[in-house]
């Protein structure tokens, strides 16, 4: 028995049901129901009981029976979402059986934050030993540690594992909100929005896992031990919706036309589930199969034999089994303006301070527009110093705010110039490699002489310098649609009245940045 496995007969008015069979092929799905329940989910480890009290009566979602196929007919065929025994009736109201799920999404995303703890108590021996000591206090210093852009992970950590992290926690956010469960990627406006919800979650939950009450730092304090930085704050939900969407057009084009070939199944779970592993891990985490799809007919049972017949009328000259078809359903729209109401962009910069050094990293800016010329713009940077002496390592943080004049906002192409006042904070640790060593030797993943894991600050030094700051220049942007735009790039000379920090002489410079712009208001 497959759970999620289900097919039904409703009519196609809407892109919650994206897929349509030939409508030669006569089918009716009689639905079948079955759904159980988790009452509790015991904590596996006595230090995670408080990630998991609000997931003290996770209900087991989505589990339902194979559906059988009857005799009586209808003209197309569509999928349905699983049946659970513990939904609530559908109610008369639009705005109510469309309602994000909250509990549901938050026990989930809690659940894989679980998952995500308890491997690395498992695997690290630095976080166990870290575990130990005044919770609050050392949470809250190692939150105070966190500066410039990189965090000394790897960059399949950083780029690869954090991204899929952010896509689990959007996948979970869709599987959780009815009105955009069922979008796939093409179905336009309603696509768009359904990402910018995810990545609201994402980013809420990715900030969580690096600095909340259950997070890296209150659990192992990791930036006291390693080299903190901002990087996943900023590619762990921007990088994290990037994947969702790639998942998306993999699903699509790659695995959707691998089902209108063959019905084999082992194939077929392999390409859902390896074709997009965030969608089938944070299926996981709703207790569905990690190959679950609510957008099209399972896998098993009946269905598999619906999928057989299928696919031999396709093969004697009918319509492929699953076709994309776009909603048709007219909507009040509009007229939305064409300069965007909020801007929110990840960006990658390039600074060169005039008196010598160098850095390079990013940083996230939000704009919001006071009238079609003038914005409010605040903006975080952070990037790392290059070039440094052996075992010496400097960052920067710029946080700043200001406005931005930009004439032919309108246009495609954009030009516009800023001002944005704020602070810099530079700082310089130089490293001590060989006593690190012996520290970690001597400590010996807790078997040797030295009591606790080593902190950073017992192998390095650390000079810092905080003072104001200003940046101000101009660039231009390149409206690609209503939803994203590219900054091509944007020139600026910065001061900051701090001294220098040893060889980095930050109090003036030229900063070139890049990035992405999500334009929100115009679709």
């Amino acid at each position: 028995m497959e759970v999620g496995d289900l097919v039904s007969a409703p009519c196609f008015s809407t892109p919650s049901f994206p897929y349509e069979t030939d409508s030669r092929i006569q089918i009716r799905a009689i639905q079948g129901r079955f759904s159980r329940s988790l009452s509790y989910l015991k904590p596996l480890i006595g230090c995670l009981l408080g990630i998991f009290l609000s997931c003290l009566a996770l209900p087991a979602a989505g589990q339902t029976t194979d559906a059988t196929v009857g005799s009586n007919v209808d003209s197309v065929f569509h999928p349905t979402p699983p049946i659970n025994s513990k939904d609530a009736p559908v109610k008369s109201h639009k705005q109510n059986s469309e309602a994000f799920q909250w509990r549901r999404a938050t026990q989930q995303a809690w659940l894989y934050t679980g998952v995500m703890h308890t491997f690395r108590i498992a695997t690290e021996a630095g976080t166990r030993d870290a575990l130990t000591g005044p919770w609050f206090h050392d949470w809250m210093a190692s939150v105070s540690e966190i500066r410039g852009w990189d965090d000394g992970d790897p960059f399949i950590t950083d780029y690869v594992a954090h991204s899929m992290e952010g896509a689990i926690f959007g996948f979970i956010q869709q599987n959780n909100d009815p009105k955009y469960r069922q979008v796939v990627w093409g179905s336009g406006r309603e696509y768009w929005i359904s990402r910018l919800r995810a990545l609201s979650f994402s980013a809420i939950m990715s900030t969580q896992w690096k600095i909340g009450p259950a997070s890296e730092g209150s659990l192992g304090n990791v930036q006291l031990h390693e080299s903190p930085g901002f990087i996943d704050f900023v590619n762990t939900p921007t990088l994290g919706i990037c994947e969702m969407m790639s998942e998306d057009i993999a699903d699509r084009y790659l695995i959707t036309a691998l089902e209108n070939r063959t019905a084999n199944r082992p194939l077929l779970i392999l390409a859902r589930s390896f074709l997009n592993p965030s969608r089938a891990f944070s299926n996981l985490m709703s207790f569905k199969e990690p190959w679950y799809r609510a957008t099209r007919v399972g896998l098993f049972k009946e269905n598999h034999i619906l999928r057989k017949q299928l696919l031999e009328a396709s093969r004697a000259g009918g319509a492929k089994p699953f076709e994309f078809v776009k909603s048709s359903r007219q909507e009040v729209m509009g007229p939305f303006p064409l300069e965007a109401p909020i801007e929110l962009m990840a960006s990658s910069h390039y600074e060169s301070f005039l008196g010598g050094g160098s850095c390079v990293g990013g940083g996230g800016t939000g704009a919001l527009r006071m009238n079609p010329s003038w914005q409010f713009v605040a903006e975080v940077t952070g990037c790392l110093v290059i070039n440094m002496p052996k075992n010496e390592s400097g960052d920067s943080e710029l946080y700043s705010a200001g406005v931005r004049w930009a004439p032919r906002a309108s246009r495609r192409i954009s030009p516009f110039t800023q001002v944005l006042i704020g602070g810099r904070r530079i700082t310089l640790e130089i490293d001590d490699p060989e006593k690190r060593q012996q520290l970690r030797d001597a400590w010996n993943d807790g078997s040797g002489t030295l009591p606790h894991y080593p902190k950073r600050s017992d192998w390095s030094t650390e000079h810092q310098e905080n003072g104001f700051a200003m940046a101000m220049g101009g660039g231009v942007d390149f409206v690609v649609n209503r939803a994203l735009a590219w900054r091509i790039g944007n020139l600026e000379y910065t001061h900051s009245w701090l001294s220098n920090v040893d060889q980095i002489h930050p109090s003036d410079g030229l900063r070139f940045n890049s990035g992405l712009i999500l334009r929100i208001g115009t679709w």
